[in-house]
């Protein structure tokens, strides 16, 4: 098969008897995807990041970056716009400490995000009813991020071993 240089312009480029995405197209995807949510799912993206500990704007620009593998990166303008509205309505607080601003989430916060089901939830299982959907399903992630996780095993680093350690423990407790 003939593999042809295509133009700059149209994502592709040529790469050992193939061809391999522009990082400047799935960047472009990346964006147009979020513009097309307005903004939609970054609230809670926040409020479950808040949930688990306080935390800067900066700081939850940085984990959305890296929860998304690179794709996508907020701008301070809609996570700072997004904050706001939350901390407005009362579903983050905010604790000022060394002159920064940390967030967290709220009684009201918690309880906005456990009654969602976007995107915390399986949309089949509260479809369905059916729990038992769902836990196969989650069981199904974890089995796929174990060897994810398996497969990157030299990456890994003291702190990251430290969090899978705990998510063990759990997981050891749950099935004994």
């Amino acid at each position: 098969m003939n593999y042809m240089k295509k133009s700059e312009n149209d994502g592709f480029k040529e790469e050992n008897f193939g061809f391999s995405f522009d990082p400047n197209v799935l960047n472009r995807f990346a964006h147009s995807v979020h513009s097309a949510s307005r903004g939609f799912g970054i609230k809670y993206w926040i409020l479950m990041l808040v949930s688990k500990q306080k935390m800067t704007g900066a700081q939850m620009i940085d984990k959305i970056y890296e929860m998304s593998f690179g794709f996508w990166r907020p701008s301070p303008g809609s996570i700072y716009t997004i904050l706001k509205y939350l901390s407005e309505n009362g579903l983050v607080k905010i604790d000022e400490k060394d002159n920064k601003k940390y967030y967290s989430i709220t009684e009201k916060g918690k309880e906005y995000l456990d009654s969602s089901w976007f995107p915390w939830r399986s949309a089949s299982g509260f479809m369905n009813k059916d729990e038992n959907a769902s836990i196969a399903e989650s069981i199904e992630t974890i089995d796929n991020l174990s060897e994810f996780i398996a497969e990157k095993e030299k990456l890994l680093n003291p702190e990251n071993k430290k969090i899978l350690k705990k998510v063990d423990d759990r997981l050891h407790k749950i099935i004994k």
